[in-house]
């Protein structure tokens, strides 16, 4: 009897062992309307071991008059998806010098960016392994892959907030795998993405902070892959302190591959006080003598950054031409401290991590310090005024 059902199944769906009459995906689409349950069953299996050959038809059958056939298609797609998904990692993974397969979700835009290397598709590969929805969704539905997007920050803050309340008051708790960090500035950078609606921001600022972040971009074979990733993110993402925050590691970093961004949005009239602001202390770390050029139109902006009071009585306003004075002074090779900065608030480093330490108490002390700065200029920078900042990134030595 057994065999006499395993007769009429073959003849029903078509022996995939049989040469001459092999079931194609469409086939086998229409057999999941059978009034037999095991035709059906049947069907469906040789549909997924399919894996990327029944994409197309699936996807196809999604659309069948039969609301039975639609309705198990949009079933059978996401394994049949993930089968072909994973023939295509594979594929990509096993040999780094063949062209990597069509159809994985943005990763032309991802090798564009990093450059094609073994590293870059083990990067790309472990961000897919946790990440597709969002990575396909980016490609179908970018409102949606927004979403995916803020449960992602949400989760992240979630578990760093989780850590605090259990005495662990680190930042790193934010991440739950090395690709979190690949998959932040895949998609905070990404223009396609309205992450305003989102309340992501507020909450994705975390990953940034801990050790985590500055670490990819100096240690490990991965480090190469991780900055360019990160370069293309600081000159898109349009959060202001999320920049600043990327500029501060970029110079922590100690990655002259920022100066032309840097020396870019300085250059462009519509960026606002603040992200300017912390670009010029990205120079203190990262640019030279040649650079004090980009920062002489800002020397008589007066348009106000922060006020800050730093727990000392000592309450400070920050305007942009203080900000560009101080970070000229150390361009110069000179002594904060010589023009009006207390040099002491930058936390002993050659360079202050942020603008706010960049601030006067009161506007006769500032006039004082910016005539002080003009009359040293005048007389030791003529040479500097007269050249033009390069934007190339410096040699390395």
């Amino acid at each position: 009897m057994s065999a006499l059902i395993t007769l009429t199944l073959a003849a029903a769906v078509g022996s995939p062992s049989s040469p001459s009459t092999p079931p194609t995906p469409a086939d086998l689409v229409q057999k999941l309307g059978d009034k037999s349950f095991r035709v059906r069953h049947e069907a469906a299996n040789l549909l997924v071991r399919h894996g990327s050959a029944a994409v197309a038809a699936l996807t196809e059958g999604m659309k069948h008059t039969d609301p039975e056939v639609s309705e198990r298609c949009r079933l059978l797609l996401p394994q049949a998806e993930a089968l072909e998904r994973t023939e295509k990692l594979a594929q990509l993974l096993a040999d780094p010098t063949a062209p990597p397969p069509k159809g994985l979700a943005g990763l032309d835009q991802f090798l564009k960016i990093t450059g094609d290397s073994k590293i870059a598709r083990e990067v790309y590969a472990e961000l897919m392994g946790i990440f597709f929805k969002a990575m396909e969704l980016r490609e179908k539905d970018p409102k949606a892959a927004a979403e995916e997007y803020r449960q992602f920050c949400d989760e992240a803050y979630a578990r760093y907030r989780a850590a605090m309340q259990a005495g662990r008051y680190t930042p790193d708790a934010a991440y739950s795998s090395p690709a979190d960090l690949t998959f932040f500035y895949v998609f905070s950078g990404d223009p396609r993405l309205d992450k305003n609606t989102t309340r992501a921001f507020g909450r994705n600022y975390v990953l940034l902070n801990g050790t985590r972040a500055q670490t990819s971009l100096t240690t490990g074979e991965r480090a190469p892959v991780m900055r360019k990733l990160f370069l293309n993110w600081l000159e898109n993402d349009p959060d202001t302190n999320l920049q600043s925050r990327g500029f501060q590691l970029a110079a922590q970093a100690k990655m002259p591959e920022a100066l032309p961004i840097a020396v870019k949005l300085l250059q462009k009239k519509e960026s606002n006080q603040f992200g300017k602001a912390q670009v010029m202390t990205t120079l203190a770390g990262l640019g030279t003598k040649e650079h004090i050029k980009l920062l002489e139109p800002y020397l008589s902006d007066a348009a106000q950054v922060t006020s800050v009071n730093f727990g000392n009585g000592r309450q400070t306003t920050v305007q942009l031409r203080d900000v560009a004075m101080g970070v000229s002074v150390q361009l110069a090779g000179q002594k904060p401290n010589d023009f009006g900065f207390d040099g002491s608030q930058f936390g002993g480093a050659n360079f202050p991590s942020s603008y706010i330490y960049f601030g006067f108490t009161d506007d006769k002390a500032r006039d004082d310090a910016h005539a002080k700065w003009k009359d040293w200029a005048a007389k030791n920078l003529k040479s500097a005024s007269k050249s033009e900042p390069k934007a190339a990134v410096p040699e390395k030595k």
